[in-house]
């Protein structure tokens, strides 16, 4: 497996999808025709069958499940060697400060991109702490993990109270879902918001959130210990087997190695460039010689103050609480919709 931060000119005016084909193109000196980068949902259904499931579908549901069981069972994630705050430890903080904003009154959870571990230990803190949860809304667009949900949150969540949206997230805020005066406690976990610019994600949330509404956020962020959580987090066994499920589902059959790599872009904020952790399989062609890569995730790390900058910086958003692990290198962040 390889690793490297990838020094390459940020260019200006281009997507995220062009600036990594770009970036990656530079430092592995690669055409950048030879670079594939599929779109993100491609992962997580079957475009051309979006309602069935598949095996393999079954297994990235179940990979996402089982990072999460690890991050919230391995209580050493995120300590330093003088500090100790793991991830659990942040995740309790904040769910304090939701039930602090809350101050007893019922709430509506949504979840963008649902998973049941770290789902069941939200609802289950969220009602030892005295929060009525009048209804749990799931929101994914792979069809496999709807009845896994529905069966691993039935002790916390009874039947009537269990919905789900077969969805993209950008197209739930179109959808009539939302239980009549109550807050909505919108999730996203699990680092999906970095697949997105922080542009459309702030008018995602613009268009699902109503004036008062909670939205819980996790993010993967550089921190003062710079790069090695990060490439340490991408180089575990399930990052990996999720990394060759996305090739496998587009080129079955292929031996490709696995690399992670940093890439500067922009994002035509302050004009400082913004780091994408990249995975990638480059498929060795031992006919023709020539290589080709194939981009299976791409994650965008921010700052912790440049993170808070760019949820508040269409003035429609206000964050309420930022909690970090001891490293500082996953952040809760807690926002409301003005």
């Amino acid at each position: 497996m390889s690793q490297q931060v990838i020094d390459a000119p940020v260019q200006q005016g281009m997507s995220l999808v062009e600036q990594i084909r770009t970036g990656l193109a530079t430092y592995l000196r690669v055409p950048e025709s030879s670079i594939t980068v599929p779109q993100n949902v491609d992962k997580y259904h079957d475009k051309d069958a979006p309602a069935q499931s598949d095996p393999t579908l079954e297994e990235v549901f179940r990979l996402m499940w089982a990072l999460n069981e690890r991050g919230l069972s391995d209580r050493q994630i995120g300590n330093t060697a003088l500090r100790q705050r793991p991830l659990t430890t942040a995740l309790d903080q904040v769910l304090g400060d939701i039930a602090d904003e809350l101050a007893g009154a019922p709430l509506q959870y949504t979840e963008l991109g649902p998973e049941p571990v770290k789902t069941k230990y939200i609802l289950r803190s969220l009602q030892d702490r005295g929060l009525d949860i009048r209804q749990y809304n799931g929101v994914d667009i792979n069809p496999a993990s709807r009845d896994t949900m529905q069966r691993e949150l039935s002790p916390v969540v009874p039947a009537e109270r269990f919905t789900y949206q077969q969805t993209l997230f950008e197209q739930l805020g179109d959808r009539d879902y939302r239980v009549p005066g109550v807050r909505n406690l919108v999730t996203m976990l699990g680092f999906e918001e970095g697949n997105e610019h922080p542009a459309a994600i702030n008018a995602m949330l613009d268009n699902i959130l109503e004036p008062g509404d909670l939205f819980l956020s996790e993010m993967q962020i550089l921190s003062d210990g710079g790069w090695h959580p990060i490439f340490n987090f991408y180089q575990n066994d399930l990052m990996r087997r999720f990394s060759k499920i996305a090739l496998e589902r587009s080129q079955p059959h292929v031996d490709s190695e696995y690399g992670v790599y940093l890439v500067p872009l922009s994002l035509g904020t302050d004009g400082a460039p913004t780091m994408a952790a990249v995975t990638a399989e480059r498929i060795r062609e031992s006919q023709s010689g020539a290589d080709s890569i194939f981009v299976t995730n791409y994650c965008l790390k921010f700052a912790l103050d440049e993170y808070r900058h760019l949820r508040e910086e269409s003035g429609r958003l206000k964050v309420l609480a930022q909690r970090t692990t001891a490293d500082g290198s996953v952040v809760f962040q807690l926002t409301q919709k003005l």
